[in-house]
Formats: C-alpha cells, structure tokens, sequence
C-alpha cells in the first residue's frame, strides 16, 4: 500500500566517511549543496535533513541570512524539501548543572529556529539533554528530576518563538538515560503546552529499550518526524546500528502504528557512509525505505 510519506536522508549520509559525529565539513562550497541534492533525487529522495553546525562550515549559528535562503533555493532547484534541520548536540545541555550551560543552550536553539526559518523548515532537531552519557562514564550524572524540570523551563521557554516562526521543536529520545518511556515523553510535550512542540522518533534509538512501534502508537500526533535506523538488541552497544531492515525494528508494525495515528511527516533515515563504496548507502538506503514505506507492488516494481 503507498502512503503519502516523503522519503528523507540526513545530510550526513553524504560525508567523505562515516564518522556521524564529523559533521559537514564536506560541505565546502555552495555547489556541493547542489551536488548532494542531485544525488539525493537521483537516488529517490523527495527530501534531505540539513546540519547547523555550532560554529564554522557553510551553515553554522552565525550564517547570514542570505547564504541561508541560498541554499534552500538550491534544494528547491532540484525539487529537494528540506523539513527540518538537524543540529550540533550535547555541548549545552538543557539539564547541565550549570545555569550558564543551560542558558546557551536555549540560545543555541533560538538562533537554530530563526535559521530554520529562514531555510523554510518546518521543524528542528531538540537534544534534550542527559541525566548521563552511557558512552561516556566519566561524564558528571544529572539529578533525573531536576533533568526533567530544567528540559521543561527550556522548552516552555522557546516555544513562543517557535510558534512566531512556525517552526516545531523536534524533541529526540536518545541514550541519555533520560526520557526512557514513551508516557514520559507524552507527558513532557503535553507539559509544554504548545502545538510547536512534538517529537522526532528516532527508530534505531528507542529499540534498545523498546518498541518503536509502541512509541508511535503511544505518541500518535505528537511524532511529527521519523529518524529511521535499525538496530540489534543482542549487541546492546553503539556497534548494535546495523543497516534498515537488517536489525530488530518491526517496520510492518511502525508503518502501521504511523498510518493509524495519521502521521503525515517526513521519514528521514539517519544513515551513513560505510567504510568501503560509501556512497551504496545512498541506494541501498532509499531500496530498503520503499519497502519500509509500502512504495512496491507485490513483484518487487515501484509504481513511482
């Protein structure tokens, strides 16, 4: 059955490696924009997640706002959405001990939502910081109640400009030993208050301590975009991502849960480059969304 889903990819899926925490710079010119959103079309994409980094590259925290529009007139030149915009995560943590950390984090957000704004996305990537970093030990653990308190008085806080702007914050359930449960995270966005506030359900994320498919189901219209990876349970570390369709997620179910819930957004893999012949993830990736997505017919053939 084809659904009236767009199909997305984060930019990322298009660096010279796959380190995922390299960021952009592969982006060096304007022309690169271009060339990424050909080859986003050219292997099946309607549309691509773009990356503010904190500081430097083509598209940062200070990028005027010009250069900004520009590069959303070379996505629609090659009939490119861009959704949402992604961005630089943990270094200001909404739920950092430190009320000078906390504090540049809002800013960080604000300044993300005037760009998305300028970019025409309709939404952007919310970390909501970490009660602890199970990559990470050595890192200082947050009080889980003041974690939740402190994620809320940010969010609160900014959903007055994201709701000028018409911009969503995208809150992201990651392995922050924070916001473990799907009726956490409903209660956190109900608390905000603002239909600017939703969540972007990351797939591969929740499936080492849940179902994604519950998650959905739980969150219904409050998943205003999908982050697709996969994920093994046996491996139980960061080595445990594996590619769509090769891990535990069941994506019969989610796509179900998805359409009974009327999600309308964007499915967005967060897919990248292998070591050898990265660029295969491209195709590979955009193969295994059509049949995520019910884009073939039964003898394999995709109607589009």
């Amino acid at each position: 059955m084809s659904r009236p889903w767009k199909k997305g990819i984060v930019i990322r899926a298009f660096a010279d490696s796959g380190d995922f925490l390299a960021g952009t710079a592969f982006l060096r010119t304007m022309e690169d924009y271009s060339r990424v959103f050909r080859r986003a079309k050219q292997a099946g994409f309607e549309a691509v997640q773009p990356y503010l980094e904190l500081e430097g590259g083509l598209l940062h925290l200070g990028t005027e706002p010009a250069q900004v529009r520009e590069i959303a007139s070379r996505a629609a030149a090659e009939g490119i959405d861009l959704p949402s915009l992604e961005i630089a995560p943990l270094q200001y943590s909404f739920t950092s001990d430190d009320p000078a950390t906390r504090a540049r984090g809002v800013d960080v957000v604000r300044r993300a939502l005037a760009i998305a704004g300028e970019l025409g996305a309709r939404g952007i990537l919310v970390i909501p910081g970490y009660v602890g970093k199970p990559w990470d030990p050595k890192t200082d653990q947050v009080d889980y109640e003041q974690a939740w308190d402190r994620t809320l008085a940010a969010l609160r806080t900014l959903a007055p400009q994201a709701e000028a702007a018409g911009v969503t914050l995208l809150v992201e359930p990651i392995w922050n030993m924070f916001l473990l449960s799907p009726l956490e995270m409903r209660r956190l966005v109900d608390e905000v208050g603002s239909p600017r506030c939703g969540v972007l359900l990351d797939t591969g994320n929740v499936t080492l301590f849940g179902f994604a498919e519950q998650w959905m189901r739980i969150l219904g219209p409050r998943v205003k975009e999908i982050h697709l990876k996969d994920f093994r349970r046996q491996v139980g570390t960061i080595h445990g991502f594996v590619p769509l369709l090769a891990g535990d997620v069941d994506w019969v179910a989610l796509a179900r849960a998805a359409e009974a819930a009327g999600f309308d957004g964007c499915w967005i893999a967060e897919q990248f480059p292998t070591e050898r012949h990265g660029e295969s993830v491209l195709d590979l990736t955009s193969a295994a969304m059509d049949r995520i997505l019910g884009r073939l017919e039964p003898d394999g053939v995709n109607p589009k």
